[in-house]
């Protein structure tokens, strides 16, 4: 598997945590940017967040937001890379590998999850690590070897402050908003 191109999918919350929007960054490996989609509000009612109780946000992360901006791309990544854990529960619904990047020093909420760390000592930023679900952790070392000579020219974390950026724009244009 060769990366050519890169989704940066994340999840923001608006509104004092009422409006939650997903953003999808498709990127080269450059990071520069070749699409992007970004979800309307989802709005989680009292009755939901009863019925759904802690699976509320995992249902919100998965099948409301990333597999519906997954769905809608016109170019499917070669990998995509969330920062929240939940996202990871798209491995089970879609074969685009998904892996989970943190700061070396982020704690991984996920007990028995093996990780990979990307830190070329030349690139001068901070190392991150990154790891991924069952399905594709056979893999998670090849996509760390691959991910490497990127890392070393690119943040790989700054994508995300586009995404919040981009969201934070949509929701202030009350974009979407139905």
């Amino acid at each position: 598997m060769e990366f050519l191109t890169i989704g940066f999918l994340g999840i923001y919350r608006f509104e004092e945590g009422a409006a939650i929007r997903g953003a999808i960054l498709i990127t080269d490996t450059e990071t520069k940017p070749l699409e992007f989609r970004v979800t309307g509000p989802v709005r989680p009612q009292k009755f939901q967040e009863i019925l759904y109780g802690e699976l509320l946000n995992e249902h919100i992360s998965v099948e409301l937001i990333g597999l519906p901006l997954l769905s809608v791309l016109q170019q499917k990544p070669n990998l995509i890379i969330v920062r929240d854990i939940l996202f990871l529960e798209i491995n089970t619904k879609q074969e685009i590998p998904t892996v989970l990047m943190l700061k070396e020093d982020e704690a991984l909420l996920k007990r028995g999850a093996s990780t990979k760390p990307l830190n070329p000592e030349d690139s001068g930023r901070p190392p991150v690590k990154i790891c991924t679900l069952s399905q594709f952790e056979p893999k998670l070392e090849e996509i760390s070897h691959q991910l490497q000579p990127i890392f070393l020219n690119r943040d790989l974390m700054e994508p995300f402050n586009r995404l919040e950026k981009a969201c934070a724009d949509f929701n202030s244009r009350n974009e979407g908003n139905n």
